[in-house]
């Protein structure tokens, strides 16, 4: 989870997705009233990440500069924080008195979700440093400081983790240019290196910032010296170098660890940016090293991170104009873009099979664009019809006569059998009727949001699924979501619009009538404010009441946080892991039919596919099996024999996998290649036994 859409990152992406869910839970953020709550973000955080003990991680700065990291467990209840952050510095040096003391992270964290490594140590990297946190207890493992060993002025919020063991690294490229890389183990620097030319240090203009505040302006200028350097010209171009991606170093096959990243365009070029390669290196007289291995000038500007496809051959980095600007990660060649509209703001996620796919149109494509799967959207009228009344004679003009309608935005989670994101949910608003027709004024409404489960191989909705209100929560969600290993469907909820929004459409029986409810998180002030915001507007006599009942369904008359995360989780956790092991019977399948050496086989994909059916078997379905078992919907002994057939396929998948990468970076031999298939066709066996079981 630790880029925008670059879910591939995290391997629970490969549990399927279920279509008959529940309300699990929710995060306790409420924005400014709980008691002791941890802080809550405008944004919060664009990722959560599953920790090894199965709490969810996530990363929380807040406006006013604060910020906490928490561990929520399976119902969004709080387990742990770490200590709130504050940016006061009573001693005048400078430097906050907090930055890298006891586990205070930064307010500049957060920005994309920690990482967690396979022991359960958690990585979140700020301004001052990088920290490595206990997962049980959020405890400060180590701090590594950059000021001892750099000039680095900006962290990166998007950490890599690389190799295990002794060898274990986690660092980045970081916004300044500087490339840092820590020995996981105690947080030492491994690799060094000051910015290459045209970063932060080597600037051809200084862009000016200034910060809006009550009474004039402040120059911020200064300050963004020191952090970031702006393309030529183009005063709302941040480089995102922070966007990484890894490419394993593959024994036999691949002699270095590559790592790419898009940034700034080149001197002058204020509308272009860079999607750049480096290599690790090492050697015993020198240790580790890195040094470029290509880069490639993007025509239009692009803030994504680069996403790479499951066999690691292809990179994107897509522009503001929609394209996908797909490279090969070994050369730097571009590949002519196919003719798709993609958002810039997000990476497109990665299918198994190689698709691209935008989360704001959903739409999935292939890099040489002949295969391209849009979800249908023809069902957005009937997901919103389930969950929010049509507007007839509404009080307010410009949403007379409107009809709720939905866009799939967030939330994705895509594997080789379903895709699941979050549908937001709202009316478009329209001015009315002028001249005959009707004028919009805007795009959906910020109102609520609601998980949708498609098919992979189609785009068509699952069928069974439900959308009502009991389902939905305020708001919207822009940002990833994950499906645990214990079957939970993890989404953000990102903060609403404005209080305008928030009160004119979901609050509306707080803003517009009297109904016997809780004003949520809103002070008395506040509110007497907002009624003689309601009272000017009234003047004209357009705003009636809206009645005693309102529109707001009642499972939304509760406290909602302005930002959080939702937790969803299957109605039937049998019914998930029967999900998942259709899923891995389709992979053993495709590694079936192409454990060969002739033209046209791909034996590589092949080993990674009995790769992944092996983990989901091992990680994900013991614990959903374990959970059908608590809810009674399977018993002891039965679950036994489904868990001894599933592991015993998971043991053969993996062996079957190892018996083809034996001799790398040969293909197989012939005897090699007939126990491979003995041993996956003996892992499919397993497989249907343990479905036929279920």
């Amino acid at each position: 989870m630790g880029t925008w859409g670059d879910n591939r990152n995290s391997g629970s992406t490969l549990v399927t997705s279920f279509e008959k869910r529940r309300l699990a839970g929710q995060s306790e953020y409420l924005s400014w009233t709980q008691p002791n709550s941890p802080p809550v973000s405008a944004l919060m955080t664009n990722g959560s990440t599953e920790a090894p003990n199965g709490l969810i991680i996530a990363v929380s700065p807040r406006g006013g500069g604060t910020s906490t990291v928490v561990a929520l467990d399976l119902n969004g209840k709080v387990v742990w924080r770490t200590e709130e952050w504050t940016g006061d510095d009573k001693d005048g040096d400078g430097i906050p008195d907090q930055a890298g003391q006891r586990n205070a992270v930064a307010s500049s964290a957060g920005i994309q979700a920690p990482m967690v490594d396979d022991e359960g140590a958690i990585y979140v990297g700020d301004n001052y440093g990088v920290w490595k946190l206990d997962q049980d207890t959020g405890e400060r493992i180590w701090f590594s400081r950059f000021s001892d060993y750099s000039g680095n002025k900006l962290a990166s919020n998007d950490l890599r983790l690389f190799n295990e063991g002794e060898d274990g690294l986690v660092g980045n490229v970081f916004a300044s240019g500087w490339h840092i890389w820590l020995d996981r183990r105690d947080g030492s620097p491994v690799v060094v290196k000051e910015p290459d030319p045209f970063s932060a240090e080597d600037c051809p203009l200084r862009a000016r910032l200034y910060v809006s505040a009550s009474g004039g302006e402040i120059d911020k200028s200064g300050e963004l010296d020191e952090l970031t350097c702006l393309a030529y010209s183009a005063n709302n171009t941040v480089p995102q170098p922070n966007n990484l991606a890894v490419r394993p170093a593959i024994p036999g096959i691949s002699e270095h660890a590559r790592y790419l990243f898009t940034y700034a365009g080149p001197v002058g070029k204020p509308d272009q940016a860079r999607l750049i390669a480096y290599d690790f290196t090492y050697s015993d007289e020198k240790g580790w090293g890195i040094r470029k291995a290509w880069e490639r000038v993007i025509d239009g500007l692009t803030g994504a991170s680069p996403t790479l496809n499951p066999d690691y051959t292809i990179v994107n980095a897509s522009d503001a104009e929609g394209s996908v600007n797909f490279t090969y990660v070994e050369t730097g060649e571009a590949i002519p873009n196919p003719d798709v509209d993609f958002n810039s703001f997000g990476s497109p996620a990665n299918t198994i099979d190689g698709l691209y796919c935008d989360w704001w149109t959903l739409t999935c494509i292939s890099p040489d664009g002949k295969t391209v799967i849009q979800a249908d959207h023809s069902a957005t009228e009937e997901i919103a019809a389930q969950v929010l009344p049509e507007l007839d004679d509404y009080a307010i003009p410009f949403l007379w006569g409107t009809t709720p309608d939905a866009d799939y935005i967030g939330g994705g989670i895509v594997d080789p059998m379903r895709w699941t994101a979050t549908a937001s949910v709202g009316y478009p608003y329209f001015l009315g009727k002028v001249l005959g027709s009707t004028t919009r004024l805007g795009s959906l409404t910020p109102t609520a949001m609601v998980p949708v489960t498609f098919d992979a191989k189609t785009g068509k909705l699952m069928p069974g699924q439900t959308f009502g209100p009991e389902l939905t929560r305020p708001g919207i969600s822009q940002a990833n979501g994950l499906v645990t290993t214990r079957g939970r469907y993890v989404v953000q909820k990102a903060e609403l619009l404005t209080l305008f929004y928030y009160y004119l459409f979901q609050g509306n029986y707080n803003f517009f009538n009297t109904n016997d409810v809780s004003y949520d998180d809103v002070s008395d002030e506040k509110m007497i404010e907002l009624q003689e915001t309601s009272a000017k507007l009234y003047f004209f006599g357009l705003f009636g009441s809206i009645g005693e009942e309102g529109i707001v369904p009642d499972p939304w008359k509760v406290p909602q946080p302005e930002a959080g995360i939702t937790i969803y989780e299957p109605t039937s956790f049998l019914q998930g892991v029967r999900n998942q092991i259709e899923m891995d019977i389709a992979l053993v399948d495709f590694a079936l039919a192409n454990l060969c050496v002739t033209a046209g086989c791909q034996i590589e994909e092949a080993a990674a596919r009995l790769g992944y059916a092996a983990w989901n078997l091992d990680r994900s379905v013991p614990h959903q099996l374990t959970e059908a078992q608590t809810r009674n919907e399977i018993q002891g002994a039965a679950r036994q024999n489904v868990q001894m057939a599933t592991s015993g396929a998971a043991a053969l998948c993996r062996r079957a996998r190892a018996q083809l990468l034996a001799n790398q970076p040969q293909l197989p031999d012939a005897p090699g290649l007939i126990l491979a298939k003995q041993d996956a066709a003996n892992c499919m066996s397993d497989l249907e036994s343990a479905l036929g079981r279920l």
